[in-house]
């Protein structure tokens, strides 16, 4: 580096690492501001350390790292719009999560009575314990085959050890005892689920599933499923604010995306 430096040394621990990357010239132009680091005109202040949370032992990957990005620059490997676009879309979810944050903090999560006035809007639903197994498959050509040969009598929990790929394959697919809503809560079909014998094949974003619905009985653990829907009750509260405010967000701003654009690119 050009020009007199002045050491910065960092302690950590007992781990004391010293390098010299603070030009003194540097420091007046900045208002007197602490300068942490310094690697040619980027600049790491003391101010920027406590905004973002770092400790003293991240300050010298964040030299490196600056180091090595400038030298990826020397060697005319940056892409110029990359690099605009990724700082486009870290402020993006800076700002996302802020304002959710802002929003969410204020959203009360639901008590055990606001949850069982709930569960009695649809006791079929959410005050019945079935016993569930389930095959899950990633191929629907695979859950046709193995629909029809359980239609014919094939045993569900034995095809389901050989074939499911569902967490409970090695017991049989057996779930245990659940209530109804506990399953549509991962967004699993309601009329499905509250059904007695085999269900229908259907597709989930954990792949394709078969059910084998059985035993019923009074719901005998009241306080788990109080626990599960608050939590589904309360991500739903989320998820309303959350529509919410790209409702409000769209007001006066035009909006545009070209779908058929974005399924021909390649």
């Amino acid at each position: 580096m050009i020009g007199a430096t002045v050491a910065l040394v960092l302690v950590t621990g007992r781990r004391t690492a010293s390098f010299s990357i603070i030009e003194p010239s540097a420091l007046s132009s900045l208002d007197d501001r602490e300068v942490v680091a310094r690697v040619d005109s980027s600049v790491l202040l003391l101010e920027d350390i406590d905004l973002i949370g770092i400790d003293n032992s991240s300050v010298k990957e964040w030299v490196e790292d600056e180091l090595l990005a400038e030298l990826a620059v020397e060697n005319g490997l940056e892409n110029i719009r990359l690099s605009r676009l990724i700082q486009s879309r870290a402020r993006q979810l800076y700002l996302k999560d802020e304002l959710l944050s802002s929003v969410y903090s204020r959203i009360p999560f639901p008590d055990s009575t606001e949850v069982f006035e709930y569960m009695r809007t649809d006791s079929l639903l959410l005050m019945v314990e079935r016993q569930y197994y389930q095959i899950l498959v990633a191929d629907r050509h695979l859950a046709d085959s193995i629909y029809t040969r359980l239609s014919r009598g094939e045993n569900f929990q034995i095809t389901a050890e050989r074939l499911s790929i569902g967490q409970k394959a090695g017991i049989g697919g057996d779930l245990g005892f659940l209530t109804a809503g506990e399953l549509t809560a991962y967004g699993l079909p309601r009329e499905q689920m509250i059904i007695n014998g085999l269900s229908d094949i259907f597709e989930s974003q954990y792949g394709w599933h078969i059910f084998l619905v059985g035993e019923e009985r009074p719901l005998t653990d009241t306080l788990r499923v109080i626990w599960s829907l608050a939590d589904y009750l309360y991500n739903q509260r989320l998820s309303t604010a959350r529509d919410s405010l790209l409702i409000e967000a769209m007001e006066n701003r035009e909006v545009y995306i070209d779908s058929t654009l974005i399924t021909d690119h390649r």
